[in-house]
């Protein structure tokens, strides 16, 4: 029976990420792909989303405390920098 739980709250832990996620500007979803599942570098991103290196950075490290602040997740600005 515990499985089964734990199953349920990964499933809402779930659909609040995909919330947080859909909440975002789509710019702000495009920089968070590009770094995150894409694997680019900062100034690839720039580039490729024609943005600067620190328009980047600060988007990503707002987003993310965006999404910390609608699944209830608390970040420190230390946890921020080790993901990107």
């Amino acid at each position: 029976m515990r499985r089964k739980v734990a199953g349920v709250e990964r499933l809402a832990d779930s659909v609040r990420v995909d919330a947080a996620l859909e909440a975002l500007d789509p710019r702000d979803r495009h920089v968070l792909a590009l770094l995150l599942m894409e694997r680019l570098t900062p100034l690839e991103t720039a580039g490729a989303l024609r943005m600067t290196v620190r328009q980047v950075e600060q988007t990503f490290e707002l987003a993310l405390s965006r999404i910390a602040e609608e699944t209830g997740v608390a970040r420190s600005r230390r946890t921020l920098r080790r993901a990107a």
